[in-house]
């Protein structure tokens, strides 16, 4: 419809052209221009007519991301070269924001993937920087100058940010956001001091390692006083190697001797793997203010109940710690390890509202699957069902057999100290955490019992989001657990084709249509009304409400179950936070 009117004026005669119909208001075209977030689609209506092409363009220069590749790609369509005739399409992209009178429309400007350099190993030997990173350094810096607006930058590239950069971002008062990857050869680099940035707000630093040359963000930590948000990522290598080569006093040494409390509402470390031996007390307890302090993440940064005793000479010595920080804003914590004194300092967290403990698992979407020929539904191939049309189930034998003799689990002969730890976090968590709790993702090694289960319900009453594995039937478990937990949203149960008595064989050929039946059967209660999702394992299962008129005239409430693809969760964080970064 809005391809149809004309806002413009007519080149043929210079007169006012006239519309086909009357013209929508502005507020209601730049209500409409907000619903289209994909860069072709914006690209298209700046071409339908002026008055577009005005307002879709700073909507779509907004986020600009320029991906690298080290090698030339070909069309699929007609197999020729990208950016045949000029240049490649990330020089291409650089060069618009220097040359054209877009870049003060960016708000986000990310470069990355892989930056082909001949010639910097040949530099790097007599001390310095090849030509291709400096050419490559100018272009970004020119292109930063540009951006009036810039308030997020990120560099993933795989060659080093030089000081160019660095200083033409010092001079952009409106960056609130900072996302540097440092990088990953061994080869003599500069390193630089990088100064603060007054506006920054956010910083996560990617790759840290000691023996590839990093910056030094110790006086831009000091410096930025509005930080609010840190995340450091080092490299996986000295984990592996058990090199504790990382000095903490190089990152955080200026702002130890300042005697400065970093305000930080949300912290993330990933992959730290350093001695506490500078500091006579846990080093983070002299440079955060606890009291400001609203999310801690912590993954793969310090010895799991079951990790091997080599990481002990470095992981043990942050156990020299004494006091137990008060934080009276904490709201979330994420990790990925148990042991005995994380769950020691759960007691310290009385306010927390979303704990996820990480299960490490990469979700796979198994593809949808029809049932047996003679249980095809009557809903004409949606896969769904609906409570109460026993019609539509039609199980055969296996199915029912299967529902009414779910295998009870059964523990390992020999408990690991991961699994001994249940018992310790559960009575923790129904203590501390319980009367504030909204979000909770436990281990799926952890059964809980039908007696630890109905304890934690009790104990968090106010749960909307809930992830966990049970020793009882996943079917059973509805029957008991959604009318204690009346703000329940989504629920992620772990089990697999072992839970059930029957081989992977027989499990597979049931369908996705057998287990929304037996679901929709469990749900077909009123009290059930704000349920929406359910997860079996790796399949997703929405439930909707359907209110079909009874045959008496009465309104029966019913419920509708579907399988659903993973994505439509992942704005839900039972499974978005399920992952090993930060």
């Amino acid at each position: 419809m809005i391809g149809n009117i004309d806002y413009g004026i007519d080149g043929s005669n210079g007169q006012e052209a006239r519309p086909d119909m009357a013209p929508l208001p502005l507020n209601l075209l730049a209500l409409i221009i907000s619903y289209l977030d994909d860069a072709a689609d914006l690209a298209r209506a700046c071409r339908t007519c002026r008055i577009l092409h005005y307002m879709c363009l700073p909507a779509l220069y907004s986020n600009v991301s320029l991906h690298s590749y080290d090698y030339i790609r070909y069309s699929k369509v007609d197999n020729r070269p990208e950016g045949s005739g000029g240049a490649s399409p990330f020089a291409m992209g650089v060069n618009g924001l220097v040359t054209r009178n877009v870049a003060g429309y960016v708000k986000k400007l990310r470069v990355w993937g892989q930056w082909k350099d001949h010639d910097m190993e040949e530099c790097a030997k007599v001390g310095r920087v090849s030509d291709g990173s400096m050419m490559l350094n100018m272009s970004i810096r020119a292109a930063i100058e540009r951006t009036s607006a810039l308030e997020s930058f990120t560099w993933e590239l795989n060659t080093k940010m030089l000081p160019t950069v660095w200083l033409g971002l010092v001079q952009k008062q409106t960056l609130t956001s900072l996302t540097v990857r440092f990088p990953t050869l061994r080869l003599p680099q500069p390193s630089t001091l990088v100064p603060a940035i007054a506006s920054l707000k956010s910083l996560y630093i990617m790759d840290i390692d000691p023996l590839c040359y990093p910056d030094n963000i110790s006086q831009l930590l000091l410096g930025s006083k509005k930080l609010e948000s840190l995340k450091l990522h080092w490299s996986p290598r000295m984990r592996e190697a058990r090199e504790a080569s990382v000095n903490l006093g190089l990152i955080f040494g200026r702002i130890f001797t300042a005697k400065y409390k970093m305000p930080l509402k949300h912290i993330a470390f990933h992959n730290m793997y350093a001695y506490n031996e500078t500091y006579s007390e846990n080093i983070f307890h002299e440079i955060l203010d606890p009291a400001t302090i609203e999310s801690f993440t912590m993954i793969s940064s310090f010895r799991g109940a079951d990790d091997s005793a080599d990481f002990s000479f470095v992981d043990n010595s942050w156990r020299i710690a004494t006091t137990k920080p008060d934080t009276p804003r904490m709201r979330m914590l994420r990790g990925d390890k148990v042991s005995k004194m994380h769950c020691a300092m759960l007691s310290s967290f009385t306010t927390l509202e979303r704990y996820y403990l990480i299960t490490g698992r990469k979700l796979q979407d198994p593809p949808f699957q029809r049932p047996l020929e003679d249980t095809e539904s009557k809903d004409n191939g949606t896969g769904s069902a609906s409570s109460g049309d026993t019609r539509s189930l039609a199980l055969p034998s296996i199915c029912t057999d299967t529902y009414r003799h779910a295998k009870p689990f059964t523990p390992p002969a020999e408990p690991t100290p991961t699994t001994r730890l249940q018992q310790d976090y559960l009575e923790n968590i129904s203590r501390f955490q319980g009367p504030t709790l909204r979000h909770l993702l436990l281990l799926p090694q952890w059964r809980l019992s039908t007696d630890d289960f109905a304890k934690l319900v009790r104990s968090c009453p106010n749960l909307e989001q809930l992830g966990l594995g049970l020793e009882m039937s996943s079917y059973t478990m509805m029957r008991l657990l959604i009318p204690f937990l009346p703000k329940l949203y989504a629920i992620r149960l772990f089990e697999t084709v072992d839970d059930y008595c029957m081989s992977r064989e027989e499990y597979e050929q049931l369908g996705d249509e057998w287990q929304a039946g037996m679901i929709a059967n469990e749900l077909d209660n009123a009290e059930y009304d704000t349920l929406r999702y359910i997860g079996l394992g790796d399949r997703v299962f929405k439930i909707s409400k359907s209110n079909p008129d009874a045959p008496n005239g009465r309104s029966e409430n019913r419920k509708t179950v579907k399988r659903v693809p993973l994505e439509e969760v992942n704005g839900l964080e039972i499974w978005s936070m399920d992952k090993l970064e930060i």
